[in-house]
C-alpha cells in the first residue's frame, strides 16, 4: 500500500477529517505508539484515524516540506538541537514581576484612522507588528517611540502578544537565536509579554508537536534571562502534553503568568471545550496562583476566571469593528453592533473608545460573577471621552 492511499482513510471527500485526528478519551494508543523512543515525552496518540503510529502522517515528501519538523526529513536533527532538545527544561531562576495592568486589554494591531493619543491605561501590541526581520531586532528604540508609533497615551502600559500566523512566528524563531532579539525587546519597558504560539497541528507527526513546545521553553529562557516579564504560552495536542506544562511549571517556581489562544482552536465548540478543560486542569494542578492572559474563549471566561488567581483578557473586537465603523451596544440584554458611519479619512477614536469601554464591561460583568479580579476602576477613570450610545 502506498503512503498517500495509506493517508486516505484520514480524508473525507479531499479534505482532512480533523474530528478523526482528535485525542479521544478512553481510546487505547495506536499500536505503533508502544514501540516509539519518544513515547515517554509524548504518550502516544489516542485518535479514531485508522493508523499505526504518527509517522502515518508524514505528507510523503519530505524532502519538499518545510512547514513541519519530521523525523523523515533531513534537517530534523538541527530543529530539535535549535530547540535545544525536546525535553522541557525548567526555568529556576527568578522571573522579573508583572506591572498592574486592567483585567480586560484592548489590541492595536494596526493604527489605521486613529489619531491618538489614546487616554487606555493599558494596550496590547503584536509582537510580530514590533520586529524588523531583517535586523532581528525591536523596529523601534525606546517605548516613547513605540506608544507614539501607536498613537498610546505615554502613560499607558504595554502588553506584547505573541499570537500571530505560522509564517510570522516561525520567522521569528529564526531571528530570535542568531540575534539580540530578547534585550531589544526589554528597552520597551512592556508591563508583560508573551511567548510565541507556535502551532500544535493534529495534521502531522508528533515530533512538530514536541519540537513546537521545546521553543515555547526556549523563547521563555531567552526573554526571562534579559528581565522581562513573561507569561509562558500553553499549548497543547493531548493530555499528556499538558500534564508536561504541569511537569514544567511546578519545576519553574518562578513562572506567574501563562497565556493561552482560544481562537485558533477552531470552529468546533467541543474541541474549544476539551481545550479549556485541558487549561482549567493545568491550573488546578499546579496549585499556586497563575495569571492567564488570555485572547479568545470568552465563552468558557467565567470558569477561567474560577481556576486562575487572574485572568487578563486580550480583545481584538473593539478596533476590528471600529474599522467596519461598528458601535457597541446591548439590546435585550445582548451585546448587539449597529452601524455607526463616518466621513471619509475621519478618525476613529472616540468610537474606539466607546467600544472599549462596553466590551471592557462586558467582560468584567462575566469576570465579577465568581467574585476574582475584576477591575475596581470606574469608567470614567478608564476612559476620558467616550463615544455616544444607547447602553
Amino acid at each position: 500500500m502506498t503512503n498517500s492511499a495509506k493517508r486516505t482513510a484520514l480524508t473525507v471527500r479531499g479534505k482532512v477529517a480533523d474530528p478523526e485526528l482528535w485525542h479521544q478519551h478512553g481510546q487505547e494508543i495506536s499500536i505503533g505508539c508502544s514501540m516509539c523512543p519518544e513515547l515517554a515525552l509524548c504518550g502516544g496518540l489516542s485518535i479514531r484515524a485508522p493508523i499505526y503510529n504518527c509517522l502515518d502522517l508524514c505528507c510523503g515528501t519530505p524532502e519538499l516540506c518545510n512547514r513541519y519538523a519530521c523525523p523523515n526529513q533531513r534537517r530534523y536533527s538541527t530543529l530539535v538541537n535549535e530547540a535545544n532538545g525536546l525535553e522541557l527544561t525548567p526555568y529556576r531562576r527568578r522571573v522579573s514581576p508583572m506591572i498592574t495592568s486592567q483585567d480586560y486589554v484592548p489590541c492595536i494591531l494596526d493604527v489605521g484612522n486613529l489619531v491618538g493619543p489614546l487616554s487606555i491605561p493599558t494596550v496590547a501590541i503584536s509582537l510580530y507588528s514590533i520586529i524588523d526581520y531583517r535586523t532581528g531586532l525591536s523596529r523601534y528604540s525606546s517605548r516613547e517611540q513605540l506608544l507614539k508609533k501607536f498613537k498610546i497615551n505615554p502613560t499607558a502600559h504595554v502588553i506584547i502578544a505573541a499570537t500571530g500566523e505560522d509564517r510570522l512566528v516561525e520567522r521569528f524563531w529564526e531571528v530570535l537565536r542568531p540575534k539580540k532579539t530578547a534585550e531589544s525587546l526589554h528597552r520597551l519597558r512592556p508591563t508583560l509579554i508573551a511567548t510565541p504560539n507556535f502551532s500544535m497541528h493534529a495534521n502531522t507527526v508528533r515530533h512538530d508537536n514536541l519540537v513546537s513546545m521545546a521553543r515555547i521553553a526556549a523563547c521563555f529562557n531567552e526573554f526571562a534571562s534579559v528581565g522581562l516579564p513573561v507569561a509562558l504560552h500553553i499549548n497543547g495536542r493531548t493530555p499528556h502534553d499538558f500534564r508536561r506544562w504541569v511537569d514544567y511549571l511546578r519545576s519553574s517556581s518562578g513562572i506567574y503568568a501563562v497565556s493561552y489562544e482560544m481562537g485558533t482552536v477552531g470552529k468546533s465548540a467541543t474541541r474549544r471545550a476539551w481545550h479549556a478543560e485541558q487549561l482549567i486542569a493545568l491550573a488546578q494542578a499546579v496549585d499556586r496562583p497563575l495569571t492567564l492572559l488570555l485572547r479568545g474563549g470568552s465563552a468558557h471566561l467565567r470558569n477561567f476566571a474560577t481556576a486562575f488567581d487572574r485572568v487578563i483578557t486580550l480583545d481584538t473586537s473593539a478596533l476590528m469593528k471600529s474599522k467596519m465603523r461598528k458601535s457597541a451596544t446591548r439590546a435585550g440584554g445582548q451585546l448587539t453592533w449597529r452601524s455607526a458611519p463616518t466621513s471619509p479619512g475621519e478618525a476613529i477614536d472616540e468610537l474606539f473608545l466607546h467600544n472599549v469601554r462596553i466590551l471592557r464591561r462586558e467582560t468584567n460583568a462575566a469576570v465579577s460573577v465568581v467574585g476574582n479580579h475584576a477591575s475596581a476602576f470606574t469608567d470614567n477613570h478608564w476612559i476620558a471621552h467616550t463615544h455616544p450610545s444607547t447602553n
